[in-house]
Formats: structure tokens, C-alpha cells, sequence
């Protein structure tokens, strides 16, 4: 998989990356009621080292040494981001969790300045703050009490938004495979010692526990992750995390098919900002990068 050729398809890249995520809610609000949430990041992130190993084996080249501790770096934080969401949707809705998701990681923007010199301009601002009140509209059902399972997916958000802009750093010179690969390593065993039985979790899934665990792996944890570092090779830390910001969306769109949960009109409302965000940016970024017409 190689570097995008251009910005578009980076940006589209990361739209399906948030569409797949988007799905990840419901299924982990779902999971977590009957899995512990150690054993069930280490399952889907041990499916998603399997794969990406054996497509490095395939490929008959070897990564990088350079690009797979990177990988195991930023795995790091993935890893505090991942748990820290399951963590704390055992007690906040799904919607809750999607706005607070939405809110840290947009901090991407802010840390990226003074650790990689990634300065937002004013676009970019104001965009990420459309983002923010478009996703607590479209997010949050009856207001948000900060307990303590959104106060976990808050700190899980925010250390996700340092994966970001690590991403950013490492993502552009290096082979996305390999950096998946390390991330997902780093994840699955460091939490294996406290998965418990991961083997009695397997078995004891019904049908539809299946189909949500397959999802969670194969989406949220394989397809998602690579695809976020495939458009990082191109997009800066703060555009990336605007785009985080159609999570939500995808989300919501999750929430009231397949998750059941009642229509609000005001949500379609916060949609459209964020949106209106994303297209706004996206718009002003292509129009500066745009060749001049010739005379």
C-alpha cells in the first residue's frame, strides 16, 4: 500500500476510516455489558496482527526496522486510546462517548503546533470549532454529566489525539503496513496478561456476539488503523483530526439503524455543521493547492 498520490485521496481514505469507526459504538456499548474490556482490545488487536503480519509475509519484504518501532510507538498511545473508550462506555451512552471522542481527539490540532511545528490557520480553527458544537448537538441526548466513564473516554480521546500528531510525524516517510503492524503488536500484548481467558470469551460468543467481535476486529481494528495512517502520509495532524470529527456522524447514523435509539431533529442540525466543517476546510485546502490557470 503505498503513499497517496494526492490530498483527495488521502482525505477520502480517512472518511471511510471514520465511517468504520463510526460502527465501532454500538457494537462496543453491545460487547462491553458481558466482555471485559482488556480481553476484548486484546482479542480484536490480536485478529489484527495475524492479518497484517501475514500480509507482510506475502509481500516477501521486510519493513523497516525504523518504520516498526514507530509502530510500536504509536501503538503505545493506540493502545491508551482504545481501552480507555471501552473502559468507559461500561457507563456512558454511546452518544456521549462519540461527542467526548470527537472533542479530545479535535485537540489534535492544538498539541501538534508546539510539538511538530504544525501551526493551525485560521480556516482550520474555525472549522474545529464548528466540529465541536455540531458534535455536541449532534452527540449528546440529555446534556453531558462528566462520570466517571466519560472522564475515561475523554482521557482516552486525548491520547489518541498524541497519536495523531505522532502519526503525522513518522507516517510520511514510512511504509503504512509496518506502522499497522507494530501498533497492533504493541496492543494485543501488552494487554494479553490481562486478558483472562480470551479462548472461554471466544466461545462463549453467540451469532450475533460473532458478528459484532468480526466487525469490531476487522473494521475497527484492521481496515480503520491502516487506512488512517495511509492518509496521515499526506494530510497534517489538524485536518486529520477534523475529519475525526465524522466519526459522530457515522456514528449516529450507526445508533438509530442498527443500535435502535430515537430521533432528535436537533442531531441533523449538528451533522450539518460538522459537515459544513469539513467541506469548508477541505474546499480552502484544495483551492490553495490548486495549479494556477494558465494564460
Amino acid at each position: 500500500m503505498t503513499a497517496p498520490r494526492n490530498e483527495g485521496l488521502a482525505v477520502a481514505a480517512m472518511v471511510v476510516a471514520t465511517l468504520l469507526w463510526g460502527g465501532t459504538f454500538v457494537a462496543i456499548r453491545d460487547t462491553v455489558s458481558t466482555v471485559n474490556p482488556s480481553t476484548l482490545v486484546c482479542l480484536r488487536f490480536s485478529v489484527a496482527a495475524i492479518l497484517f503480519g501475514l500480509l507482510i509475509l506475502l509481500r516477501r519484504r521486510f519493513p523497516p526496522m525504523r518504520d516498526l518501532f514507530a509502530g510500536l510507538f504509536t501503538g503505545f498511545l493506540m493502545l491508551g486510546g482504545y481501552w480507555f473508550q471501552a473502559e468507559g462506555l461500561r457507563t456512558a451512552s454511546a452518544g456521549s462517548s462519540a461527542f467526548l471522542t470527537c472533542a479530545g481527539t479535535l485537540m489534535a490540532a492544538v498539541f501538534a503546533w508546539p510539538l511538530i511545528g504544525q501551526r493551525p490557520n485560521r480556516v482550520l480553527v474555525a472549522g474545529l470549532a464548528l466540529a465541536f458544537a455540531g458534535s455536541a448537538l449532534l452527540s449528546l441526548r440529555d446534556g453531558l454529566q462528566l462520570g466517571r466513564g466519560e472522564m475515561l473516554t475523554l482521557v482516552g480521546a486525548a491520547i489518541y489525539s498524541l497519536q495523531i500528531v505522532a502519526l503525522a510525524k513518522f507516517a510520511p516517510t514510512a511504509d503504512p503496513l509496518a506502522l499497522t503492524f507494530g501498533q497492533s503488536v504493541v496492543v494485543a500484548g501488552v494487554l494479553m496478561p490481562f486478558s483472562g481467558d480470551a479462548m472461554q470469551t471466544l466461545r462463549a460468543f453467540d451469532g450475533a456476539a460473532w458478528g459484532r467481535f468480526a466487525y469490531l476486529a476487522i473494521a475497527g481494528s484492521t481496515l480503520a488503523p491502516l487506512f488512517q495512517v495511509w492518509a496521515q502520509s499526506a494530510l497534517s495532524a489538524g485536518r486529520i483530526a477534523l475529519l475525526f470529527a465524522l466519526e459522530p456522524v457515522f456514528a449516529l447514523v450507526f445508533a438509530l439503524t442498527i443500535g435502535a435509539e430515537r430521533f432528535a431533529s436537533r442531531w441533523w442540525f449538528g451533522a450539518a455543521l460538522i459537515l459544513s466543517a469539513v467541506v469548508l476546510v477541505e474546499w480552502r485546502a484544495a483551492k490553495s493547492t490548486r495549479p494556477p490557470a494558465s494564460s
